[in-house]
């Protein structure tokens, strides 16, 4: 699939700045950003490879946002610290396992199995809010 040119200079920030902004929104709101809605934004839009806006996206969210609405949702007593601190190991893990394996894919395979779980959690979430 051919991708159209991108545009650059500082209509193509500006666009990023505001896409960041909306992410960082989302983040704070619903815990979401970065792989939701960070990672396919920077590819539709910005015709980042999967790969470049998965990478991109971790350098952007876990540091700034990571922190600061974890300092937001601790000061009104919404974190589970005992449960956060054992998820630790496991993304960690999980991590490096993950970044192995997706050096692994084509970029239009890594797209494909990335949307598909995005699909299936966002059926899941929407069937479970509906009809619970």
């Amino acid at each position: 699939m051919e991708r159209a040119p991108v545009a650059k200079g500082i209509g193509r920030d500006a666009g990023i700045f505001v896409v960041a902004c909306v992410c960082g929104v989302a983040s704070g709101m619903f815990g979401i950003g970065g792989g939701v809605l960070l990672v396919p934004l920077l590819a539709l839009l910005y015709c980042f490879s999967q790969h470049r806006a998965q990478g991109t996206s971790l350098v952007a969210l876990i540091p700034p946002t990571g922190v600061l609405a974890l300092l937001a949702y601790a000061r009104e007593g919404f974190v589970s610290w005992k449960t956060g601190l054992l998820l630790i190991p496991g993304i960690l893990l999980g991590g490096i396992a993950g970044a192995r394996l997706a050096k692994k894919l084509q970029p239009q395979r890594m797209r494909q199995v990335f949307s598909g779980i995005l699909l299936a959690l966002g059926a899941w979430q929407a069937l479970s809010a509906w009809w619970q």
